[in-house]
Order: C-alpha cells, then sequence, then structure tokens
C-alpha cells in the first residue's frame, strides 16, 4: 500500500515454501483480497491493498498465499485495475471451478514489478516505525500506523500517551511538511490541540 501527501500460457504455478522472513518481506507488497469472481472464466476480483490501484497495472506474476496457509506463485494473463477492486486472470485458470479454491487468498509482488512512485508518495511500510518531531524539533513519538478514511491518519505513539491512546495526525502536507525516510523521521506542524492523545 502507498501513501500520498495531498495539498490539503500453460499453468505456471510452483509451490514455494513459506513467506521471505521479515527482513526480506520488505520487497514484497500486499497485492490484495480475493473476494470473489467476476463472470464464469476464472477472473478472480480482489480488494486491493493500495490507494493507487495504477501501480499494480504491469505485474506479471504474484506470490498467493491460501487461507489456509499453502502458498504457490503464478502468471497473471490479464489484469484490470479499477477504483477499489483488481480483475485477475491467472494462466492456466480459465474457468470458475478452477479458481474457487482462490477465495480469501492473499496476493503479494515483488516491488520491483510495480510502477515508480510519485513524488510525495510513500510505501506505508516505509512510515511505519520513522520517529515523529515537531518541526521545531521537539520528539513526538513513533509512527505506529497508517489509518485510512476520508484522509490517511498517521498514528503516532510516545511518551504522552496511555491507556491504549494514540496521536492522530492527518497526513496532509500542511500538517506533515517533511518525510524524510533518510533520517527515518517525519516532522509535523504543532498546532494547538493537534498532538494531543485520544
Amino acid at each position: 500500500m502507498t501513501s500520498e501527501l495531498s495539498p490539503e500460457e500453460e499453468n505456471e504455478e510452483s509451490q514455494t515454501g513459506s513467506l521471505p522472513a521479515s527482513d526480506s518481506r520488505e520487497s514484497l507488497f500486499h497485492v490484495g483480497k480475493v473476494i470473489g469472481w467476476h463472470g464464469l472464466k476464472g477472473e478472480l476480483k480482489l480488494r486491493h491493498s493500495t490507494n493507487n490501484p495504477a501501480l499494480l497495472a504491469s505485474i506479471t506474476s504474484v506470490l498467493i498465499q491460501l487461507p489456509g496457509g499453502e502458498q504457490f506463485t503464478a502468471s497473471i494473463s490479464s489484469l484490470k485495475t479499477g477504483k477499489r477492486t483488481l480483475l485477475i486472470q491467472l494462466s492456466g485458470r480459465e474457468d470458475r471451478n478452477s479458481v474457487e479454491e482462490l477465495l480469501d487468498a492473499d496476493f503479494y509482488v515483488s516491488r520491483e514489478q510495480l510502477a515508480a512512485l510519485e513524488n510525495d508518495e510513500w510505501w506505508i511500510e516505509d512510515l511505519i516505525g520513522l520517529e515523529a518531531y515537531t518541526t521545531a524539533g521537539s520528539a513526538i513519538g513513533i509512527v505506529v500506523n497508517i489509518i485510512d478514511g476520508c484522509n490517511q491518519l498517521l498514528e503516532i505513539k510516545g511518551p504522552q500517551t496511555a491507556d491504549g491512546k494514540s496521536i492522530l495526525v492527518p497526513f496532509v502536507k500542511a500538517l506533515v511538511p517533511r518525510v524524510d525516510l533518510s533520517r527515518k523521521r517525519v516532522e509535523i506542524v504543532d498546532l494547538p490541540g493537534l498532538l494531543e492523545a485520544q
């Protein structure tokens, strides 16, 4: 999944074993989850996990993880992107019966297959764990999650958060003017009430 600052052939499947360990998992991108089918020719409907589905337009193969944990790779013969869903046809699976086992499966791809990010776009995975500071340099805490909604929110935990509370900051450039991955930090404008835990 990405986060963006706003102004305001044959069946080519092979068993792969377990997903990569956490240190190598960073190279994988969660495409989405299978939520159903489209028509009778094996086309899968996925709820994608990005707010920029154009990133997925050129992917050619996926790692599939079934709900029971079994995993394998498959080639993609066609892909159509939509605002909320993807339609994917896998090579060698050309009817509804051949894809029914894939309901609720998760699809992953290597980041190398994705289109390049635009300016002011970041991978969600890269934002989580960044240290949060005010623009004046005062430490706030650590970004622990990105919450999707009408606007994306940075969820921050720090010394001033307790009892399950968090600091929630809209991820817009007016409030988060700087994201510095090289220094592993974000900078936030300290407006009255913005950095109060809730």
